[in-house]
């Protein structure tokens, strides 16, 4: 082989090598992107559950920033079931989706209702047709405990704590007067209204929340 044939050889070797340095460091950044965007949408999904601050799109921002992300678009409704979202990092894009069976999670919340609260809820969930469904109800003192103490780990304030979650004694849930909703929250809204059911919403800041009407005088 002359010279110049094994020069012209070797400048092709290496423009492959290249090549392929290339294509690995895109796969590397495609890894990179959707890991950030598969831990937005999952840590959106979780904060949509019930007994969570609510705030799903600003976990998803925290999530993939924590990953070297940016987010570009997170299609997030507090108490969905699922999340969808878009990232990008160092130019490279990704989207994700997570989804979360609130029966599978939380606690079973059909325990013991007061008689018209629990009517009200099947009559509800009934009309709903898979729209709107039950994601806690009766809660044991113990059970209040551990979400209060949950909530004051999260925020790391009492007083901040209370704001997403009563003290234990406070909650009308250990009172079988209290459920939260998920899915189609004001699609219940609409439906309470149009059957006249004894249900309101006393806290504007927890949307998926309902009491027995009257419960509170």
């Amino acid at each position: 082989m002359s010279i110049a044939a094994f020069g012209g050889a070797l400048l092709l070797a290496l423009a492959f090598l290249g090549g392929i340095r290339d294509v690995g460091a895109a796969a590397a950044a495609r890894a990179r992107a959707q890991a950030a965007a598969d831990a937005a949408a999952l840590a959106a999904a979780a904060e949509s559950l019930p007994g969570f601050r609510g705030a799903p799109t600003a976990m998803a921002r925290r999530f993939a920033q924590a990953n070297g992300a940016v987010l570009l678009a997170c299609v997030c409704e507090h108490g969905a079931t699922a999340m969808q979202v878009e990232v990008e990092v160092d130019g490279v894009e990704a989207r994700a989706r997570a989804a979360v069976d609130p029966t599978r999670v939380l606690p079973d919340p059909t325990g013991d209702l007061h008689p018209v609260l629990r009517g009200a809820v099947d009559r509800l969930l009934t009309a709903a047709g898979g729209r709107v469904w039950l994601t806690s109800g009766y809660r044991s003192p113990e059970h209040q405990q551990r979400l209060w103490q949950q909530a004051l780990v999260r925020y790391g304030d009492p007083e901040t704590a209370d704001d997403w979650v009563a003290r234990p004694g406070d909650s009308m849930h250990e009172k079988g007067l209290a459920v939260d909703l998920g899915g189609d929250v004001e699609h219940a809204v609409h439906l309470i209204d149009a059957m006249n059911l004894p249900l309101w919403r006393p806290m504007s800041w927890e949307p998926w929340h309902f009491e027995l009407a009257g419960s509170r005088g």
